[in-house]
């Protein structure tokens, strides 16, 4: 019997060795799989691309064609059938600002201003798989004028 005792403390000891000095194994910490600011900023900036012909910013299926567009199904369905863009404007802005927000491990909000800020959106941000899309558009702070509800233009006054 005491043999067996020696022989589990020593190899009780022997397995804390290989820990860290708090009993637990040392291993890098997991990678987060989580929405950054970065990327939301990333996504925001391929809806509203600088155009290569002018120094202006379009945006995603401005023909009128999402296929490409880092859109969910249900926003692609619903811009394909109002046949509107998430620029809510006919012309091109000459400038752009983008921020991120992250609300939550797999979502977040773009927030852009174009047209030296006279117009602000919000871009939500939702993730399906692996990938990151823009699902829904409002003007900034303004939640009754989802693309799902009736369109607005964001600069028209609330």
């Amino acid at each position: 019997m005491h043999k067996l005792i020696v022989i589990v403390v020593g190899l009780a000891a022997a397995v804390l060795s290989a820990c860290g000095p708090n009993g637990l194994a040392d291993r890098p910490p997991a990678a987060s799989s989580s929405v950054t600011t970065q990327q939301i900023t990333a996504l925001a900036e391929q809806v509203f691309p600088k155009t290569s012909d002018q120094p202006a910013y379009g945006v995603c299926g401005a023909d009128l064609n999402f296929s490409a567009c880092p859109y969910t199904d249900r926003l692609k369905a619903r811009l394909t059938q109002q046949r509107e863009t998430l620029l809510r404007a006919q012309n091109l802005s000459t400038t752009r600002e983008i921020t991120g927000e992250v609300t939550s491990a797999d979502a977040g909000i773009a927030h852009v201003k174009l047209f030296q800020g006279r117009q602000a959106m919000d871009l939500y941000v939702v993730r399906e798989g692996n990938t990151l899309l823009v699902d829904d558009e409002i003007c900034a702070g303004r939640k009754d004028t989802s693309i799902y509800a009736k369109f607005v233009a964001c600069d028209a006054a609330p």
